[in-house]
């Protein structure tokens, strides 16, 4: 009669535990269930830019309320993982809607800057990325892409000088495809078209490694 009474009494305790619905403290004090938690935790996942953490619950009544925990990442760090591979300039478009072929930056090094006409940090950096430049001139590749429309950066450059070859209307490969969505970045491209280094943020902290980078890639 014992033994029956403990079968009964843990059955009762392990339908109570599956009854109980979980709900998920967020860190601004927003209470979500677990539907709702796990499609906002799987858009913060795919921006790449926070881990998301769940401690263990308090139980109140049926329910058991979960704290969340976000660690915001630095969000160039998943790009520097893409050092030693080609970067895909095929998928942009050219001036005529074409995309460009994959050799199109082969047989000179790159500086690639990417940037929009609505990041101040971006413009802040301009005379520092002309300055490369004019160390280099024509021995190196030097490109900036934006997802603003080439009208607007037509406009825009008649007052910010950035003299790079221009490719705009990229919002589609920057986001979806290369996920970029943080600027102002930077790459250097070897002779290959291969990934050198990654630099996020302003470039003025690294304009020497810079520098030093495509003087060893000439």
């Amino acid at each position: 009669m014992i033994k029956i009474k403990t079968i009964l009494f843990l059955l009762f305790i392990s339908n109570s535990i599956l009854a109980q619905t979980n709900f998920f403290k967020m860190p601004d004090g927003t209470i979500l269930d677990e539907k709702t938690f796990n499609r906002k935790k799987n858009d913060m996942i795919e921006t790449g830019n926070i881990n998301v953490g769940v401690e263990a619950g308090i139980i109140r009544n049926d329910s058991i309320i979960k704290e969340v925990k976000l660690d915001y990442l630095n969000p160039f760090t998943k790009h520097k993982k893409k050092i030693g591979t080609a970067f895909e300039i095929q998928k942009f478009k050219n001036k005529e809607g074409k995309n460009y072929d994959e050799n199109y930056l082969k047989g000179k090094a790159s500086l690639i800057n990417f940037w929009s006409i609505n990041c101040e940090p971006c413009i802040k950096e301009f005379p520092d990325l002309n300055r490369i430049k004019q160390q280099f001139n024509n021995s190196v590749n030097f490109v900036a892409i934006t997802v603003d429309s080439s009208v607007d950066v037509e406009n825009f450059l008649k007052k910010h000088k950035f003299d790079y070859d221009q490719i705009t209307d990229s919002l589609f490969p920057l986001l979806n495809e290369l996920k970029i969505n943080a600027l102002p970045m930077t790459i250097i491209l070897d002779k290959n078209g291969i990934i050198l280094n990654v630099y996020g943020g302003l470039i003025t902290d690294n304009e020497n490694e810079v520098i030093e980078t495509l003087k060893n890639s000439l």
